[in-house]
């Protein structure tokens, strides 16, 4: 499983497994495949289990990020998603540190990555440096869905404390990617490029629009990958 920085992360959080299959594969197909992640989002291993990850591998060959948000049960649920297709498996900040290590440890002995979402967490940058000592790969700031919609705030509103994250993180010496998440949408990309994050990851702006493919092709030009 190889991406390059930096990295496209779309975020198919549908239960229509069968639109998820078709933006995927239109993307993956036309756009710099190197530079994307593919996301089995909640909503579709939810809807559809294992299933999701593996149809989306074999049908674009892509890295497919399965966001499991494990909060218990890290090595079991690490091993179904990787052995349906998935090169990272997500696991929740506030989750038990045995239960990270856990998710972890399974994901590196199939060689993959094990992702750390941030996701309402009250001490994100402890909790990160922490995750990172463990092994965690990946760090994800991110701003949820509900939060955005009653507090009308997403992630480009807090870029400074992504700024403070990533210095800190970068700190460490650590080979550890950064990837961010929540409401962006081309115009808000660049910035964060700028501030050292690795991985965008984008969801409804390029679900539900009418031309996916052209959205994530603005998002990866602003992204300067093309």
């Amino acid at each position: 499983m190889v991406f390059k920085r930096p990295a496209l992360q779309i975020a198919l959080d549908l239960v229509d497994l069968g639109r998820a299959l078709e933006i995927a594969t239109s993307t993956t197909y036309n756009l710099p495949r190197e530079h994307l992640i593919i996301e089995a989002g909640t909503p579709l291993i939810k809807s559809w289990g294992a299933i999701a990850p593996r149809l989306l591998k074999k049908a674009t060959g892509a890295p497919v990020f399965a966001d499991t948000k494990t909060m218990d049960t890290g090595s079991l649920e690490a091993k179904l998603m990787i052995d349906n297709g998935a090169d990272i498996v997500s696991v929740l900040g506030v989750a038990s540190n045995d239960t990270i290590i856990e998710l972890v440890e399974e994901t590196h002995r199939h060689g993959k990555l094990a992702a750390l979402d941030l996701i309402n967490n009250p001490e994100p940058i402890s909790t990160a440096i922490k995750a990172i000592e463990y092994g965690v790969d990946i760090i994800i700031y991110h701003v949820g869905v509900d939060v955005q919609r009653k507090r009308g705030v997403t992630a480009a509103d807090l870029i400074n404390e992504v700024n403070h994250l990533i210095k800190k993180i970068k700190g460490m010496g650590r080979r550890t990617y950064i990837a961010v998440a929540g409401g962006l949408r081309p115009g808000s990309i660049a910035r964060f490029i700028d501030i050292g994050v690795d991985i965008v990851i984008v969801g409804s702006a390029i679900t539900g629009s009418r031309d996916p493919l052209s959205v994530s092709r603005s998002i990866l030009e602003e992204m300067g990958v093309l």
